[in-house]
């Protein structure tokens, strides 16, 4: 038997003799980390070869690069997504709207986007002289289940049952516009270029009819995931936004407005570092 080995046979077993036992220090695996998102074109969406795509996801990706972080990126229909980053243990959800009703939730990283969200119908449909669709109850109005914009629809009078569909998917709404079946529906100035290109496609154009609100959507992770995780996500997403990663990722699928909006906030958060 070689020296070598034989000394460490002897080595190992004086020290089992003495009850001192053997360890080797490696380094904490980090568990994998499930994200989950829904289908929402051009941020998100299922590729040709099934894979979950799109300019946001592609973001999310590049921070989870930066993390060194391994993660698993599921799309589903919104309300089983949110549900999920909610109840399930190290998990996410995206890219979704922060408010008071929501904030005791999650845990929060963004913002992904900021933009003004609209109730927009079709151009043949609304026209001049058309009166207001809030004044006239044989419009109907589409939104997807969980969407923070259900209530902001009810407030304006729209009702389930009556002159308000909800859906599964936040594409199916549009579709529905473009077969006619509804003729309002709550958009975003984030995804409305590739809309608009798909309603003129059809022969008509979308009308914004009424502004409802300035959001800013976030990455909102389960309330188990450290503060300390937390903190590192948001440096490395403002970080994406004052190198111009973020830029070459969204610029020329979203507004010029938004990207700028985005650098601007970072750089305000950089001011009020210590």
């Amino acid at each position: 038997m070689p020296k070598f080995v034989l000394s460490f046979v002897v080595i190992t077993t004086l020290l089992f003799q003495s009850g001192i036992a053997l360890a080797v220090t490696l380094p904490p695996e980090q568990a994998v980390l499930r994200l989950y998102t829904e289908h929402s074109p051009p941020g998100e969406y299922l590729n040709a070869r099934g894979k979950v795509s799109g300019a946001t996801v592609e973001l999310v990706e590049l921070l989870l690069s930066r993390l060194d972080q391994p993660a698993t990126i599921e799309l589903l229909p919104w309300a089983r997504a949110f549900a999920r980053a909610q109840h399930q243990a190290n998990s996410g959800v995206f890219e979704t709207v922060r408010n008071a009703e929501r904030e005791s939730r999650f845990k929060w990283v963004g913002p992904l986007k900021m933009h003004t969200i609209g109730l927009y119908g079709r151009s043949d449909i609304f026209k001049g002289s058309n009166p207001s669709p809030l004044t006239n109850n044989k419009y109907l109005a589409c939104e997807y289940r969980q969407s923070v914009h259900v209530n902001a629809l009810k407030r304006l009078g729209f009702s389930e049952g009556r002159n308000l569909i909800l859906t599964v998917n936040h594409g199916d709404c549009f579709s529905l516009l473009l077969k006619g079946r509804v003729q309002l529906v709550v958009l975003n100035e984030a995804g409305l270029a590739e809309r608009q290109l798909q309603m003129q496609q059809a022969g008509h154009r979308l009308v914004m009819l009424q502004s409802l609100s300035q959001v800013q959507l976030y990455l909102a992770f389960s309330l188990d995931i450290d503060d300390s995780s937390i903190a590192r996500w948001q440096q490395v997403l403002e970080q994406s936004y004052l190198d111009g990663s973020m830029r070459t990722l969204y610029q020329g699928i979203y507004s010029e407005q938004m990207i700028s909006r985005l650098e601007q906030f970072a750089k305000a958060q950089q001011l009020q570092l210590p």
